[in-house]
């Protein structure tokens, strides 16, 4: 390949990467499902009438269904359903604590200054 193509496939992969981005983002800020984006799961055949919902981020199986249809159903399920939050870490149960204990000190101290 010339390599004046070779740089503008380059370029135009970029500017691909970069629109992706940028519609992801937007639709971020104005918290809507982004239509553009690739499905969470995918089903993938697995022999005699048997297909697996694969989670595309980590390629766990999630569930081996009979028949793509039941295996499709499946995965829009899984799609439209909401993602687990995760549990909160150590630093954000500590601020947590000290707000709840800053706030008994706090009224504490305002009822006991008054007789």
């Amino acid at each position: 390949m010339h390599q004046s193509i070779s740089q503008r496939r380059a370029i135009l992969e970029g500017l691909r990467q970069r629109c992706t981005l940028s519609t992801a983002e937007f639709y971020g800020k104005v918290d809507r499902l982004n239509p553009a984006s690739l499905p969470m799961f995918s089903v993938i055949p697995n022999g005699n009438n048997q297909f697996g919902v694969v989670e595309r981020a980590t390629g766990e199986v999630k569930q081996i269904c009979t028949g793509h249809d039941t295996a499709c159903k499946f995965a829009q399920q899984l799609e439209l359903a909401p993602a687990p939050k995760k549990p909160a870490g150590f630093g954000t149960m500590m601020l947590y604590w000290t707000a709840a204990l800053s706030v008994i000190i706090g009224l504490f101290a305002f009822f006991g200054a008054h007789p």
